[in-house]
């Protein structure tokens, strides 16, 4: 390495923006907005349970007009929900709502962290949840979110009662007060005190709202256990208000329904007390750290006068200024102020770069690179600005090349992947209810660090900045414009199996495919099947030659079920021996594309289950996977879009199955009610499964025969069911159903059960959660002419995905159901 006589600071500056890196991209407004953040040193932390618990109106008054740095911490990553616009659910649901939630944080201004509980679905108690999860680890991690993040604040988005409802909304308040208590006790891991030291927060409150308690207004006026916030306010810079950026922000949420109109004007939050000192008239008026404190008086009367003369025409004449405060920063000593030191150089160094119009890229001409692979990587710098700036080395390697204004500069060189698989980091070991994280510089982390970057240093007026800089993939999608993904470390190639699971009666066989997906170029391998017991298969085993990366081919595997087989999972091996790979990619336009490598598993399961064949119209709803359960029980069946009901013909289906949420995402669907009905009374079978309650109960009435949907569940998959009307046909044909039929379901027994129904409906029977009412509104059934309609909110959208059984013999009752 070259030697200089100049300062260097070696600290690593990472830039991962929701498509990738971009420098040089920033209005001066919005520079000079971060400067104003990296100016104050106000800090809160905002925590709630899931993904979208979060106030994002509030998190952008504290981010941008509070200036504060500002972070949220979700216990969850929202894998237990459902989603509105794709069919991922579980692990796969986590993934994209995590980047919903960095995507909504792009725009508030605040960070994001989370713990290692899982989402395990609806929790009626904080009790469950903290059994489940296991309190202790994730006390220690809000802890050291704390400890790490050293908030003057912190603010809960519930309250530690029922009255937050979910039994993860009360358990994230009442581990967010004892968190308060535990960070500053240097008893409590003391593995963690040597680690991040100590951390006594001023105070927590909790954000309650006047939508919650209307009487919230007048009982907080002059009452001291309350602090009121007008947030409504206007950024001249931003050119928005704090509630607009919010709704932005909240409208990245899409996955569940949560995209908004902008809201603007007026906006009053209140939030109460409940720990440390009370607050009179902000949540800052207890930090007394100053500049002049942690630096000197002349370091901030310079940073003073920097805001003061800040150029906004010409940005590129406040880097000398710039440069000189990193300069003072440097000189803090290690210790207790380290971590707040480097935070503000690295704050500084994106601020520098966005002020010179550095525009920075490392551009692999293709996303994917298999293990222990090598490709040529190209450079691409621009500076826009008149000031010299030079690259001095990448890697290491010295590597001196001038940055003339506006001038593109390129280098190319060679990458070898030694990298692991590019897979989401909670995800590489198996999991139940905590993510199993073998690394721990992950905890915290909401995703995982750029699988392939550059470390490269740039000589600006005197000074060496080092920045870590993302390899990514760009292409060109005429329909959109430019697109950007990462590059990822991927295995030799990829199996995916064309279904989630196989369900067989003993002695029946289906041939199935698998896609298999080349990442290496002169791919030669094998694919050897591994069959669970009682299973055969044929061929065991494929030879796979491919010539080009991302070739695919296609094989065929032919399975059998015989009288002994057992539920298990078929593998796949490569010629090595070692467990081949699926690829899960989750792409939409809101976020950057994620990969999840799994086994490449098929879950095999002997059934008995009768059907009485026929054509069934699955109408689409929100996505999901029953129609392809539909077609594993024998049924032909054929999809369709509400859309299509103005010119489909009913006449000849078995059975209509409408989509799940299908009324909430089709609204239009009102449109067809009669010609459905029309298909119910002349014979038809139409099954409606569940639909999201409204909180208006005008939009909870939805068919010929008056029923509404509630917001009452069974979340307790194991609750014990009774029959209530035990000779009704579905219980009984062509499958009769015992209570053995529902052992072994997941996550829960159902969801937005009916209420209020008709006279002419016969609920078929009842279960629910520990220490409540039976709730009877699962499945409800009423002829109508000659035919029959059907409700339920049963969560088949969950059960036979994951190959239940007992799910599958009921539903195959519904779709052979004829009352006449």
């Amino acid at each position: 390495m070259l030697q200089h006589r100049i300062m260097k600071l070696t600290l690593s500056l990472l830039f991962i923006g929701l498509l990738g890196l971009s420098f040089g991209q920033k209005t001066s407004s919005e520079i000079y907005v971060d400067l104003e953040k990296v100016h104050t040193l106000k800090r809160v932390l905002y925590i709630a349970a899931h993904p979208d618990d979060e106030n994002t109106r509030a998190l952008a008054w504290l981010s941008l007009g509070e200036k504060a740095e500002t972070a949220y911490l979700s216990l969850t990553r929202g894998d237990g929900g459902q989603n509105l616009i794709g069919n991922e659910l579980s692990e796969d649901l986590g993934v994209l709502r995590t980047q919903e939630l960095l995507a909504a944080r792009s725009i508030d201004g605040a960070r994001q962290y989370f713990t290692r509980a899982v989402d395990f679905g609806y929790s009626k108690s904080a009790e469950e949840s903290l059994k489940k999860w296991g309190k202790d680890e994730i006390l220690s991690d809000m802890v050291m979110v704390i400890r790490q993040f050293k908030p003057d604040v912190i603010i809960t988005r519930f309250p530690p009662d029922e009255r937050a409802g979910h039994g993860h909304h009360i358990a994230s308040s009442l581990l967010a007060i004892e968190a308060f208590e535990k960070a500053a006790d240097p008893n409590f891991l003391p593995e963690q005190v040597s680690k991040f030291g100590v951390w006594k927060t001023t105070s927590i409150y909790w954000n309650s709202s006047a939508w919650w308690d209307k009487e919230l207004p007048v009982k907080s006026k002059d009452n001291p256990d309350y602090l009121v916030a007008e947030i409504g306010g206007y950024n001249p810079l931003l050119g928005k208000s704090y509630n607009e950026i919010g709704t932005l922000a909240r409208s990245q949420h899409k996955c569940q329904g949560f995209g908004a109109i902008l809201e603007r004007g007026s906006l009053i939050e209140y939030f109460q007390y409940l720990g440390g000192e009370r607050l009179e008239n902000n949540f800052f008026e207890k930090n007394q750290t100053t500049w002049s404190k942690l630096v000197s008086s002349q370091f901030e009367k310079e940073f003073n006068a920097l805001m003061t003369g800040f150029n906004f025409i010409s940005p590129s004449e406040n880097v000398p200024e710039l440069l000189k405060l990193r300069k003072s920063l440097a000189t803090v000593k290690s210790g207790s102020l380290s971590d707040l030191r480097d935070e503000k150089i690295r704050l500084l160094d994106e601020i520098i770069v966005n002020c010179l119009g550095l525009h920075i890229e490392i551009l692999a001409s293709d996303y994917a690179l298999s293990e222990g692979a090598s490709t040529t990587v190209t450079y691409d710098l621009l500076n826009r600005s008149p000031i010299n700036v030079q690259l001095m080395s990448h890697e290491g390697k010295d590597l001196v090349k001038l940055l003339k204004n506006n001038e593109n500069l390129s280098h190319e060189f060679i990458l070898t992947n030694s990298a692991k698989l590019s897979t989401p980091y909670w995800l590489e070991q198996p999991f139940s209810t905590l993510f199993q994280v073998t690394d721990e510089s992950n905890l915290g982390r909401p995703e995982n660090l750029p699988t392939f970057s550059q470390k490269i240093s740039l000589l600006v007026l005197g000074d060496m900045i080092d920045l870590t800089i993302p390899v990514v993939y760009k292409w060109k999608d005429p329909s959109y414009g430019e697109r950007e993904r990462a590059l990822i470390s991927t295995p030799d190639f990829t199996v995916n199996f064309d279904e989630n699971s196989l369900l067989l009666k003993p002695g029946q066989e289906k041939t199935i495919r698998i896609k298999i997906h080349a990442f290496k170029k002169g791919l030669s391998d094998q694919v050897i099947v591994e069959a669970p017991a009682g299973w055969e298969v044929n061929p065991a085993q494929i030879t796979v030659n491919t010539n080009e990366i991302h070739e695919e081919i296609w094989a065929e595997l032919t399975i059998k079920s015989t009288a002994e087989a057992q539920r298990g999972n078929l593998s796949l091996k490569n010629n090595k021996g070692e467990d081949l790979h699926a690829l899960t990619e989750i792409a939409y336009d809101h976020i950057p594309t994620q990969v999840i490598f799994k086994p490449a598993v098929l879950t095999c399961v002997p059934i008995n289950a009768a059907i009485l064949p026929g054509k069934i119209a699955y109408i689409k709803g929100a996505s999901d996977d029953v129609p392809q359960a539909i077609a594993q029980l024998g049924f032909d069946v054929s999809i369709f879009e509400v859309t299509d009901l103005s010119t489909l013909d009913l006449t000849g289906y078995r059975s209509v199955v409408l989509g799940i949420r299908i009324y909430n995402v089709s609204p239009e669907l009102h449109n067809f009610d009669k010609k459905l009905f029309e298909y119910v009374e002349n014979g038809g079978n139409l099954i409606m499964q569940y639909n999201t309650a409204s909180r208006n109960p005008d939009d909870n009435k939805y068919t010929t025969i008056p029923f509404e949907i509630s917001r009452n569940r069974v979340t307790e998959e194991d609750a014990e069911v009774n029959f209530l009307s035990p000779n009704h046909p579905i219980l009984n044909t062509p499958n009769k159903l015992t209570k053995a039929d529902f052992n072994n379901w997941v996550q829960e027994r159902g969801l937005y059960f009916a209420t209020k129904w008709d006279e002419r409906f016969t609920p078929l029977f009842s279960w629910h959660d520990s220490g409540e009412e039976a709730q009877k509104g699962a499945l409800i059934v009423a002829n109508y002419g000659k035919g029959q309609f059907v409700y339920t909110g049963i969560s088949f959208f969950r059960e036979l995905p994951n190959g239940v059984e007992g799910a599958y013999r009921l539903f195959a009752n519904l779709l052979s159901y004829q009352s006449n």
